[in-house]
């Protein structure tokens, strides 16, 4: 269980990445701070293939920056640059700002103990991570 929420934690900061709050946000906003990010590139490819094809309003990339924000504010409070030095509460915030994040796109997050998986509402996976080796470059 502590690797799953591990994984999800990484998983959701890796795919959504980091974004400022502004107004009439759209997925180039965040594919822009995606790009700029120390994120490993197939991720920010997973991530941006998802935004490049799926329409997202303002008001849903404001919320979806919002929960990003949040969820880097656990991880920059703690000075993480690893998964190990996140406490289990900071694992948590993380992993019910990926939920709230999910539930706004229509996306469903599956784990299992080898991958985090991101779904469509069709079922398509739009994103898979490992559930070992999510960390920055």
């Amino acid at each position: 269980m502590k690797k799953i929420i591990v994984s999800l934690s990484f998983a959701f900061v890796l795919f959504f990445g980091v974004q400022a709050n502004v107004a009439a946000a759209t997925e180039n906003d965040i594919i822009k701070t995606l790009v700029s990010s120390s994120l490993p590139s197939n991720y920010v490819q997973q991530a941006k293939n998802y935004l490049r094809s799926n329409d997202v309003t303002a008001e849903e990339a404001n919320q979806v920056i919002d929960h990003i924000n949040n969820a880097q504010a656990v991880v920059n409070a703690r000075g993480a640059k690893s998964v190990n030095q996140l406490t289990k509460a900071d694992k948590q915030a993380i992993l019910a700002e990926l939920t709230a994040t999910a539930a706004i796109l229509d996306i469903t997050v599956t784990v299992t103990s080898k991958r985090v998986v991101f779904n469509d509402a069709n079922g398509t996976v739009v994103a898979t991570f490992p559930t070992k080796g999510n960390g920055v470059k």
